[in-house]
């Protein structure tokens, strides 16, 4: 299939997307985008061909406002930066990507990625919280910075990782499996080793589905079902009502804490309420048992003065 038909198709998923997110085919329009980025490397021999593409891409790009979705957006100043790094080789077939770059509030590649388009990749909400849309193109960033900017600092120190925004921290971690490897928490002296120990991972999965989603999908944190989650939970509970009850002086500053005190009432008058219901229904268990004992004495007594 010629490219211009995949760039046809890409944009009529965008398209698509934006008029009704809930039927994108997302694996769809992924194996779209791959089929066009991987001719470009071919289209830098081709430079008559990668001129007419460009100027292909440039007449799609300009029939809609790129802002017209954080979809359309992302994928379109991904798509045509790595058009322009790969397939350009005589600043010939760069028309596109000037008119993309004059959207842009920061001109250089690799830091307007960083600091508009990660930022965007992972917003909550974004692609209408389609998390593998996310995970693909926050894996697109970081292969681009990877390849054409800074290189990583292996020897990143978990404070150092501590002090970066959010969006940061992702798209290191993204870069870090890519250049690294994808089995890091096996190294005992890597940084994401040390971060899985000390619980950043499920610190930071607990900010947004979107976080939780790509750390889950790396297997930095796993999931656990409701009921694990649940005997976790009482667990606490019980072990603060245990601690509450250690000493009474212990016990009387807790139940003065207003929160602590509402606790502790709830658990009293639930306490009560139980009582209240259990004790009736044994008592009742106790009579029938006692009622049925009397008759059975009785029964062997009138049949003993008969005889």
């Amino acid at each position: 299939m010629e490219i211009k038909t995949y760039i046809q198709d890409l944009f009529k998923y965008l398209d698509s997307f934006e008029k009704n997110d809930a039927s994108f085919d997302t694996e769809a329009f992924l194996q779209t985008y791959n089929g066009i980025y991987a001719v470009f490397q071919a289209l830098r021999q081709q430079r008559d061909k990668a001129i007419e593409v460009d100027q292909f891409f440039l007449d799609r790009i300009k029939r809609q406002p790129i802002s017209s979705s954080d979809l359309r957006q992302i994928a379109i100043q991904i798509m045509i930066t790595y058009f322009e790094s790969e397939a350009d080789a005589d600043g010939q077939s760069n028309r596109s990507w000037l008119y993309c770059r004059e959207l842009r509030a920061i001109k250089q590649d690799a830091t307007f990625f960083e600091n508009n388009l990660v930022p965007l990749i992972l917003k909550e909400g974004s692609f209408s919280n389609n998390h593998r849309l996310g995970l693909f193109f926050l894996n697109e960033v970081a292969r681009y910075i990877n390849k054409f900017g800074r290189k990583i600092h292996t020897g990143l120190s978990p404070e150092e990782f501590s002090g970066m925004p959010d969006h940061m921290k992702f798209l290191e971690l993204a870069r870090r499996r890519m250049e690294l490897g994808a089995e890091l928490l096996r190294d005992r002296s890597s940084l994401e080793f040390h971060l899985q120990r000390v619980g950043i991972f499920n610190k930071l999965g607990q900010r947004s589905k979107g976080f939780e989603y790509l750390l889950t999908e790396w297997k930095y944190v796993s999931k656990t079902g409701f009921w694990i989650r649940f005997k976790a939970g009482l667990g606490r509970f019980f072990g603060k009502i245990k601690g509450a009850f250690s000493s009474f002086r212990y016990f009387r500053l807790v139940v003065t804490q207003r929160n602590a005190a509402y606790l502790y009432y709830l658990v009293i008058i639930a306490v009560f309420i139980l009582l209240a219901i259990y004790v009736p229904i044994k008592w009742r268990q106790y009579s029938q048992n006692q009622l049925g004992l009397f008759q059975e004495r009785a029964n062997k007594v009138q049949n003993m003065s008969t005889r």
